[in-house]
């Protein structure tokens, strides 16, 4: 029982120090955020508007705090940063 309690304690400091270490930032540049995020970082929802059609090479990871944090490195305004 007491090994289940320290071992319960381990995962849960780890966890909390992970999620301190991964607060959103904003990207000087979409190279630099293709660095971490391929397909750049999108608004929960948002969809991929082309006027030719098509579709992005990478998939967006969908956050909203990523993408607010990020939202000058959204040329055309469809609630996707630095897609490709």
């Amino acid at each position: 029982m007491k090994r289940r309690i320290v071992a319960l304690s381990v995962i849960a400091v780890g966890l909390i120090a992970a999620g301190g270490s991964c607060k959103p930032r904003s990207f000087p540049n979409c190279d630099a955020m293709h660095e971490q995020f391929q397909g750049g970082v999108a608004r929960v929802g948002a969809v991929d508007y082309r006027p030719n059609g098509g579709t992005a090479k990478y998939k967006p990871y969908y956050s909203d705090a990523w993408y607010n944090a990020n939202t000058a490195r959204d040329r055309d305004n469809d609630g996707i940063a630095c897609e490709q």
